[in-house]
């Protein structure tokens, strides 16, 4: 894995910008709010003062939203995300609009930042299937795949939170060890050294019940992997937070939904 987001403290913040990943999973145009704070991001990055021209970031946000459809408006889209409140106009500088992150960005933007350019890469991994799949848990299970890839293990365990609370047998089981897998990782980046540990073996364990692949994902190397990790954090002990080697952190491998075999359940 190249790398892991840092944690968001500000928990409403955390949980609004996942619910902005949640919208752009169920219907693509939603994503460009998003990319209008990626965008921001990367024009504000590295100045002095977290502001720019309201025309800059229209701009910039153009050349982005280009991803997400060609009927998206910039300018519509950047407004409304202004509307919410995580960005704002906080005046007018010799007759140019500015924009500035709202009250509860500020104070964690460098991460949240990097936690929206990595929900976008996620998008875009999506995106880039040639076919998807068409029942509700395979595509929840997508979805997390191309999250869990980013280093977003507390949205892995969000998406896949959802379908699970309505699954019975041996899918409950499946979705509860991968769920606590990725929540064993967000332990992990929280410093929280015995929760980490407690989780990915757990987790492994129900996982590690089913068969080679299982909803197109490949499971025997996912799973030595994240048995070297755990092996390796708890060799680390309580500098794992500063010491474990993210990079060992496996990715997870889909099939293609035509070559998908059957549920477990069927």
């Amino acid at each position: 894995m190249r790398s892991v987001p840092p944690p968001i403290r500000n928990l409403e913040l955390r949980n609004r910008l996942s619910e902005l990943l949640d919208e752009a999973f169920s219907k693509r145009e939603q994503a460009a709010l998003l990319y209008v704070l990626r965008s921001f991001g990367r024009l504000v990055e590295g100045q002095q003062r977290a502001a720019i021209h309201y025309g800059a970031l229209i701009e910039a946000v153009e050349a982005a939203v280009r991803e997400v459809g060609p009927l998206v408006s910039a300018k519509e889209v950047t407004d409304n995300l202004i509307n919410t409140g995580l960005l704002r106009h906080p005046g007018e500088v010799g007759g140019e609009r500015w924009v500035a992150p709202g009250e509860g960005l500020r104070n964690e933007l460098r991460c949240a930042i990097s936690r929206v350019d990595a929900y976008c890469r996620a998008l875009e991994m999506l995106w880039r299937r040639p076919v998807r799949s068409e029942g509700v848990l395979e595509r929840a299970m997508e979805e997390a795949v191309c999250l869990f890839n980013e280093g977003l293990f507390f949205e892995v365990h969000e998406v896949l939170e959802a379908v699970w609370l309505k699954e019975e047998g041996p899918v409950h089981l499946l979705l509860q060890g991968l769920i606590q897998i990725a929540a064993g990782f967000h332990h992990l980046e929280n410093n929280n050294f015995k929760g980490a540990l407690s989780l990915l073996k757990e987790g492994r364990e129900k996982a590690g019940e089913f068969g080679a692949v299982c909803f197109g994902l490949e499971m025997d190397q996912f799973l030595e992997q994240v048995k070297a990790c755990y092996d390796s954090i708890e060799a680390h002990g309580r500098d794992a937070f500063d010491r474990f080697d993210r990079r060992m952190i496996p990715q997870m491998r889909l099939l293609d939904p035509r070559d998908i075999p059957a549920r477990p359940d069927r």
